[in-house]
């Protein structure tokens, strides 16, 4: 098997699951849209604008921030073209991908598996985080970024079948002593990264998105884009200590050597990563509204 065809590969409770959501959240056209524009290095400011205008909530998110502290410079912006080239296309396009992922937040009955506010502050800080890494890897930040908000999607997918039955599984994997994605693959037959993974490939995302989402958890085996997924899976340690969460029954600890090695990253450029990372996060806090 090809490592294209491999890195498709969803097992039949994966697709169980995904066919079982009453609604899952709409394909993120709009990101799709300016990640490729991203690519572009004549990438054309107008063309952004042009993208950005169908959407009036986003506009108004847009000028919004722009009016914040961080980013004012005198006047207010008279119209969305000069809020664009005031924030950055960067700083535009994250905020894009973030209300896209806070609209997901709403998946029905997910809230009754799990923890949704804790949920969203820890892919934001692994978005952060994996942007701050893929800037130090020579990687793509918006990309990484991407990959890292949209990590843990399975969850909400799962969360929204299995409700109260998929809290439960997650207290008895931690009070048991057992990695939460093992727990989910023996009790449900399938886990949030290869459900998430599929999720992605429905959504006509990258394939190296893809396969960061699919394989965070389970570097070796990624068929492909190993050195993004190294990404994603070090931002995960590293958004954990940012946020001062538990590492207990995670795999993180175990498997981050391999995401080093595949960076060429040094264990003393954790802790340079760490505090960078929350530097970001004080940035971002208010425009990603966590």
């Amino acid at each position: 098997m090809s490592g294209w065809n491999k890195l498709m590969v969803s097992s039949g409770s994966t697709k169980h699951y995904l066919n079982s959501v009453a609604k899952l959240p709409l394909a993120p056209t709009l990101v799709t849209e300016l990640l490729a524009l991203f690519r572009d290095p004549d990438k054309d400011v107008s063309r952004v604008v042009e993208l950005i205008s169908y959407e009036p909530s986003l506009t108004v998110e847009i000028l919004r921030n722009c009016n914040s502290a961080y980013f004012a410079g005198g006047e207010p912006p008279s119209d969305i073209f000069e809020a664009v080239a005031r924030m950055g296309f960067y700083e535009v396009y994250c905020l894009v991908v973030a209300m896209f992922g806070a609209t997901a937040r709403s998946m029905q009955g997910a809230d009754k598996g799990v923890d949704i506010h804790g949920l969203w502050r820890h892919s934001v800080a692994v978005a952060v985080s994996a942007s701050v890494i893929a800037e130090r890897a020579g990687e793509s930040k918006v990309v990484a970024f991407t990959a890292g908000l949209l990590h843990d999607m399975g969850k909400l997918v799962l969360a929204s079948v299995e409700r109260e039955r998929y809290a439960e599984l997650f207290e008895t994997a931690k009070m048991q002593g057992i990695v939460f994605n093992r727990a989910e693959q023996s009790a449900l037959e399938t886990n949030h990264a290869e459900l998430g993974g599929e999720l992605m490939h429905r959504w006509n995302l990258p394939l190296e998105i893809v396969a960061a989402v699919r394989y965070h958890h389970d570097l070796e085996s990624a068929p492909s884009y190993g050195r993004l997924t190294a990404v994603v899976q070090l931002a995960d340690l590293v958004a954990h200590q940012v946020c001062g969460e538990d590492l207990v029954n995670t795999d993180l600890m175990t498997f981050s050597n391999g995401a080093m090695d595949r960076l060429q990253f040094r264990p003393d450029d954790v802790a340079l990563l760490v505090n960078k990372s929350q530097e970001e996060m004080q940035r971002v806090k208010s425009m990603l509204q966590i």
